[in-house]
Order: C-alpha cells, then structure tokens, then sequence
C-alpha cells in the first residue's frame, strides 16, 4: 500500500469537533461506533497538480473507498518544535487535560509549543498543546492539553511530538473531491478527513 500523498497538500484547516451534531453522520463515518468523543477533521487542498500526479493521487483516494478504511496521515502541521524522547513521569487519567512529560531539554523556555500535536505511543489518538511551557532545570514540564485524555496513559509511556504524531483517519468527504482550475490544466484535490478513534 502507497503511503497517502501528503505531500501534495499544503493547505490545511483542523478542527477539533466536540459534539455531535448529526449522529447518525458520526455513526456511519466514525468506526468507533458512534462515539461521541472528540476527534479532529483535517481539510486538505492540495497544490495544482500535472496529469500523471492527478492519477496516481485519484487512484490512492479511490482505494481508500470514502470512509471504509483507516489508514495512517503524518502530521499535516508542521511543528513549531522538533523534540524526541519524551516520556511521561505521571500516570494520565481519562478526563484529565494535563501531562507531566520528562525527556525535554533543561531550561528552556516554551520547550513545548502551544498548537504542537503530542501523541501516547500506547495509540493513534493525537492531542494538541493548547498553551506553551517551559522546562525546569531537569527537563520535565507540565503540559496542558486542548482536550481531556480519552484513555489512560501509565507513567514511562513515550509520547512522539509534533512531525512525529500520525492521526488514524478515513475520508469523511471527497463530495466533488477534485477539479480542474480554469485554463492551466491542472487538477486541485479537496477532502475530508475524519480522525478515528
């Protein structure tokens, strides 16, 4: 299986969806069966491409069959900070939006990033940093989260940060998923794409 061709798409909206507005929308796209825990939904244009791109990406979406499949996205969002060896000191309960992480350089200020994703290697569910945070002199910091944990985490856990973090997700809308722009022959993809949880 071809990796989904990310790098055609550099335009790109996240939302983080609370509620459920259509449940029966949520129940038929969402394998988690109807959840209503919150996920993101990635919006992606991509960037005018040539004939031979369009095709090769074409087919790749057609073989994702909507929202039939998971598969893997990188990170869309380029992260502000580049960080690894990350691990948590404290245990994360489901419902609590803080996490004490260890593995950050000593001393540094905004050490994490606020709007950077984190990821529990545990799982496929990313969470985004809602405010920046500084280390102390032992490189641990407390990290506030956007949302409340949808699992518990144990201490020691590793946790990939920002390039790092890929979203299980399907296509949640490819309505009209691609079209030519006027007079240059090239062809822009448009979709949706729904974070499974």
């Amino acid at each position: 299986m071809s990796a989904f061709p990310i790098q055609f798409f550099k335009q790109v909206e996240v939302t983080l969806i609370l509620d459920i507005i259509k449940p029966e929308e949520r129940l038929y796209e969402n394998k988690s069966l109807g959840s209503e825990d919150p996920y993101y939904l990635f919006a992606l244009t991509s960037t005018p491409v040539n004939h031979d791109d369009a095709m090769e990406i074409s087919g790749i979406l057609d073989w994702y069959n909507d929202s039939i499949r998971n598969f893997l996205l990188p990170n869309p969002l380029k992260s502000v900070r580049k960080l690894s060896g990350l691990y948590l000191t404290t245990g994360g309960f489901v419902g609590s939006q803080e996490l004490k992480v260890a593995g950050l350089p000593p001393s540094r200020e905004k050490a994490v990033w606020g709007g950077d994703f984190i990821q529990p290697d545990i799982n496929t569910k990313g969470y985004r940093i809602a405010f920046s945070a500084n280390s102390d002199p032992t490189g641990r910091a407390t990290i506030t989260l956007t949302q409340p944990l949808l699992h518990n985490i144990p201490a020691g856990t590793q946790i990939r940060y920002g390039d790092d973090v890929s979203f299980q997700v399907c296509v949640k809308n490819r309505n009209g998923g691609e079209f030519g722009v006027k007079d240059a022959g090239k062809t822009i993809f448009d979709l949706e794409l729904m974070e499974q949880l």
